[in-house]
């Protein structure tokens, strides 16, 4: 019977038909629901017996574990952090170290139906609007060209979704894909054409076009001000100072500290961190300025001011007094900076490796769980349709860039290093564990249309990407993250990549033949 409509309505609208305009549309669902009988007239060509669409429905399926792991943190997220409860929030700390006090947490009492809630409520209407104004964009520029409504979408819609903070108000994410799909994709001359991927294009536009609502305290919940108000009420009746107190900062945000924030100050800072007294690098520096500095405030007892037993504010007028006597010299606009980032590289409370692996952190919807991405990495390699030249070659060149930059940190310089900026000394290893480096490097960069062909530029743009990604996070604190930038910079060198690698082929040839 569905044959039979489908088959009526396409020929309502064969060519010569008054409403010949419209079979686009009716193509559409046809190859949606059916398999396409002919074969593509241009790209993405795939050497294979499957088709474009089901091609594309498998990079759907490989993101089903970013989807399913964005649900559940985005509900869980929600469900602590709007609360207002400063007990709850304890807890939910508490039980972040061991998976099973998580499941506990999240199982006690029926939470994880207010969690399943939270999550869907916050993901599918944002899914729901991409696709259907980017899907209504798409129908539109092909029914005014003639041609196919191209699967790509399939793809494009969800992946837009995933890399949004989940109080994106609805309107700019319509905005958002409509003029981000238009200008990077149709622009071009559509599905195949486009020279750079369209679902990051998109988030770029909204990006910097409205920067406070893709940046900032925007990744719990779906309203910022309900978290905002919450967060305040729950810091208030725990009698926390805002040094310590519950916040909506990312990981990744707290890399965010400038040039001017060193590592002898960020390691100062860690000496007060139970058992890592004499366990930073740059102890010795510490220890020599403490000397003078403790000498010079002999209202304080030598056992209050002790390294490692300072209070808040004796640590901080350490840190930030001037080197004549014996203080880090920090600007003290600079110490909450400095010390929220301590707690980062030196993984304090929920800030655990295991915890930013799993995706137990905040963030982008469907960017969090580096586990998730390997999952779907899994999938995309196995099948054949994501390159794990790219995926392997951007994780590389992040990891060297980033063990670059800290090598040289702590052998060059003042003092071993001590006063070079604490950014370039964070461990290599733990910026592949943060911000949307594993969705980037699995989901993004690997896009067939935007990236290179041929083997060894896929070697040269994938390391490009990665090694981009560190100097935009390193030396750009206005821009912690650096995938995005990255990934477009590379779509854009991935043309002139592949033609002086497709040259170099024809000299060798050259030169054997």
């Amino acid at each position: 019977m569905l044959r039979k409509l489908l088959d009526k309505q396409l020929a309502l609208t064969a060519p010569g038909k008054p409403l010949h305009k419209l079979r686009p549309l009716v193509s559409a669902l046809d190859t949606f629901l059916y398999e396409a009988p002919n074969t593509t007239t241009k790209g993405p060509h795939i050497r294979d017996a499957v088709d474009v669409k089901r091609w594309m429905m498998m990079v759907v399926v490989s993101l089903l574990p970013c989807i399913l792991v964005a649900i559940w943190n985005t509900g869980i997220q929600k469900f602590v952090y709007t609360s207002g409860s400063s007990q709850l929030i304890q807890e939910f700390y508490a039980s972040c170290h061991s998976l099973s006090d998580y499941f506990h947490f999240a199982f006690k009492d029926g939470r994880y139906l207010t969690i399943l809630w939270f999550g869907f409520a916050a993901l599918v209407p944002i899914v729901v609007i991409s696709y259907t104004v980017g899907g209504i964009c798409e129908a539109i520029f092909a029914v005014i060209r003639g041609h196919e409504i191209a699967e790509g979408f399939l793809v494009t819609g969800i992946l837009y979704a995933l890399i949004l903070p989940p109080t994106i108000p609805y309107w700019m994410l319509a905005a958002g894909v409509a003029v981000g799909i238009i200008l990077s994709k149709e622009l071009f001359g559509g599905t195949g054409m486009n020279i750079i991927n369209p679902a990051l294009a998109c988030r770029a536009l909204l990006f910097f076009t409205f920067p406070a609502q893709m940046s900032g305290d925007v990744w719990v919940g779906t309203n910022p001000t309900v978290v905002r108000e919450a967060l305040v009420k729950a810091n208030q009746d725990a009698g926390l100072t805002p040094l310590d107190g519950y916040s909506q900062a990312t990981p990744l945000a707290k890399l965010s500290i400038g040039m001017d924030v060193k590592r002898v100050h960020v390691d100062a800072i860690a000496t007060n961190i139970p058992n890592l007294e004499k366990g930073v690098p740059t102890f010795p520096v510490i220890h020599k300025q403490f000397e003078t500095w403790s000498s010079k405030h002999t209202n304080m007892s030598t056992e209050s001011a002790a390294i490692g037993n300072l209070s808040q504010e004796q640590l901080k007028n350490f840190v930030t007094s001037p080197v004549t006597e014996g203080g880090l010299a920090l600007s003290p606009d600079n110490y909450e900076n400095a010390y929220r980032f301590a707690g980062v590289q030196y993984s304090q409370g929920i800030q655990t490796d295991w915890n930013w692996f799993l995706g137990n952190k905040l963030g982008c919807l469907g960017e969090t769980s580096v586990l998730a991405c390997l999952l779907g990495a899994l999938l995309l390699i196995y099948t054949g349709i994501g390159s794990w030249k790219t995926m392997v070659a951007m994780v590389l060149g992040a990891y060297c860039t980033a063990e670059a930059f800290d090598l040289c940190s702590r052998f060059f310089g003042e003092d071993g290093g001590a006063w070079n900026p604490a950014i370039l000394g964070f461990p290599a290893y733990k910026h592949l564990l943060l911000g949307g480096l594993a969705f980037g490097a699995v989901f993004m960069a690997t896009d067939p249309v935007s990236s290179p062909s041929l083997s060894l530029s896929q070697w040269i743009y994938g390391f490009f990407i990665g090694l981009l990604t560190i100097l935009i996070r390193a030396i750009n604190p206005a821009y912690p993250e650096g995938v995005m930038l990255a990934i477009l910079i590379g779509n854009i060198f991935a043309p002139l990549i592949d033609h002086y690698v497709a040259a170099s082929y024809r000299r060798r040839r050259h030169a054997t033949s």
